[in-house]
């Protein structure tokens, strides 16, 4: 039996087109699923629409069209966008849904009848953007003149010019009065805080954890679960004057693919779900309210959380309201989605906050893919189309791993590989293919994408080093080192055809056709039939038949 992975996107609220930042939590949580699925794992990957909202009723309304033709519409637009940039997801769910809208039912009635929702008449901001309640402390001033935002704690002067606003979004939450329903999230305090004890990896990175606990720590408070003002969503079971408000409807969409995927299978071996990747400003939610409301409902918690970061452009966040965000399709039919694949992993750790740069992606893209790797296959067909032989064969040639150890200070190949890492100890330590691929599947484990982009492109540093130092464009006209020259080309190819295999969750289409130059027939069918380690292990045979054109053009900026 094969183990399970079931890995899920952030809410993608159905109003806009996906931009750059949705499109890097999703090709994490692509990568992610390539990986596990050719490494011997039956992979569930979900992705989604969040369309049972106030904002989807007022752009209908502003677009003179009927609610579901437009969230159709909509839906449709970002799978569009999806299935341009070749995400591979098993399973795409609009919380409109039949399947959605029974599901929730089921554990808002379960909730309720354990004593967890009841019923209470109040007052508060609410942010119709974030969708979320706002205290005085959650906004910030904002001069409507020079669009400078202050925090609540300065020394502002208010008058009709300084206004109080979302952060976010830059508007003045309403204020809303209703009588609502809402959850015992205090009542789970001290269950969440044991929880976290017990599960010290359950939000990566470690410092978003740590701000969860103390948020935690300092008490928490029960929260509305339903609007009476709402007519358009899923009706509460216990009063279907009410309809439930995000977190109830939008959370549990995880558990509802589980329940009935979008082929009408039962799929709950999958659950609990493997990695939830969500963005840092629903964190709380995912971590705080999520699983409080599982245990209400007496199901099992997930076991990680990958929070990612936001994307400024001119050091201003990301957002469809204030007109700034990129559009990752036309990004990628102006140079390739391997250029931007590569870019958004590669150059920043997973929860850092970036500027994003148009000229950095280009010149990552140069250097990693179009000078080092491509340098390197080039090199390898140009000079195996001169020998005579065209298809060689050897053991794994030690060349590499000897030219490693006399040229940089060699470790045993078992160091903790989080030491090398973490302290970026020379690469001497993956000179062999063990250690290699050890440091490639530790850190896709630990959802460290970064790291295994580092390795195998610093690797690759070292082969075009190797080769310089080698030269068979040289040996190579001497009859006498022809075997010597065979050696070297091997080597090359053999480690070359490591790295590949450890690059390919990041770009399948290209690394299968790198494999087709070097004659490795059937690479992406034994892949997909999660043949990974038979691959890694395999002593094969390269046959060079043609130069081909270059697989990684340069880009000029």
């Amino acid at each position: 039996m094969k183990d399970t992975f079931f890995v899920t996107t952030p809410i993608y609220y159905t109003n806009g087109i996906p931009h750059i930042g949705h499109a890097y939590s999703s090709i994490i949580s692509d990568s992610l699923a390539r990986y596990n699925k050719i490494s011997w794992k039956r992979v569930k990957f979900s992705t989604w629409v969040d369309e049972n909202s106030q904002k989807a009723l007022d752009k209908a309304s502003e677009l003179w069209m009927e609610i579901m033709p437009y969230l159709d519409m909509m839906a449709g637009k970002h799978k569009a966008v999806w299935d341009w940039l070749e995400i591979k997801y098993t399973d795409f769910i609009r919380t409109t849904e039949e399947r959605h809208h029974k599901l929730v039912r089921e554990v808002l009635d379960i909730s309720f009848k354990n004593g967890d929702i009841y019923e209470w008449v109040y007052e508060w901001m609410y942010c119709v953007g974030c969708e979320s309640f706002k205290k005085d402390e959650d906004l910030v001033y904002l001069n409507k003149t020079t669009w400078e935002t202050f925090a609540i704690s300065d020394k502002v002067k208010v008058n009709d010019n300084i206004i109080k606003v979302c952060p976010d979004h830059l508007k003045t939450p309403e204020t809303i009065k209703e009588k609502n329903y809402f959850f015992k999230l205090s009542k789970y305090q001290d269950k969440l805080l044991k929880f976290y004890e017990e599960n010290p990896e359950f939000v990566v990175p470690a410092d978003r954890f740590n701000e969860v606990k103390a948020f935690v720590k300092r008490g928490l408070e029960d929260f509305s679960i339903s609007r009476e003002t709402n007519k358009f969503g899923i009706k509460l079971p216990f009063d279907e004057s009410q309809v439930t408000y995000v977190w109830y409807d939008a959370l549990f969409n995880y558990v509802t693919v589980c329940k009935t995927s979008d082929k009408g299978k039962d799929e709950s071996e999958f659950w609990p779900a493997d990695l939830h990747i969500v963005w840092k400003d629903i964190i709380r939610f995912h971590a705080i309210y999520w699983p409080a409301m599982l245990m209400s409902a007496w199901y099992e918690l997930p076991k990680n959380i990958l929070t990612t970061w936001f994307f400024t452009v001119n050091w201003q966040k990301i957002s469809k309201s204030l007109g700034n965000s990129i559009d990752p399709v036309e990004f990628s039919e102006k140079y390739n989605k391997d250029l931007l694949t590569l870019y958004l992993l590669s150059s920043f750790n997973i929860g850092q906050d970036w500027d994003f740069s148009e000229s950095q992606a280009i010149l990552t893209y140069n250097a990693k893919l179009a000078n080092n790797l491509g340098n390197l296959l080039n090199r390898v067909l140009v000079l195996a189309l001169k020998l005579e032989e065209k298809s060689w064969i050897l053991d794994n040639s030690s060349l590499f791993i000897n030219y490693i150890n006399t040229n940089t200070t060699f470790w045993e190949w078992d160091i903790e590989w989080e030491k090398i890492a973490s302290e970026n100890l020379l690469w001497a330590t993956i000179s062999k293919f063990e250690t290699f691929n050890k440091l490639i599947k530790n850190s896709f484990n630990n959802l460290n994408l970064k790291w295994v982009l580092d390795f195998s492109f610093i690797y690759l540093n070292y082969l075009n080093k190797f080769a310089d130092e080698k030269q068979p464009w040289q040996t190579i006209k001497e009859t006498e080192k022809q075997e010597e020259t065979r050696e070297v080309l091997y080597t090359i190819a053999e480690w070359l055809r490591q790295v590949w295999l450890a690059l390919y969750p990041f770009f399948p289409e290209k690394m299968s056709e790198i494999f087709d130059r070097l004659g490795l027939t059937n690479y992406r069918e034994d892949l997909e039939n999660w043949k990974l380690q038979d691959l890694i292990d395999k002593n094969e045979i390269f046959l060079i038949k043609e130069k081909w054109n270059p697989l990684f053009s340069r880009i000029d900026i």
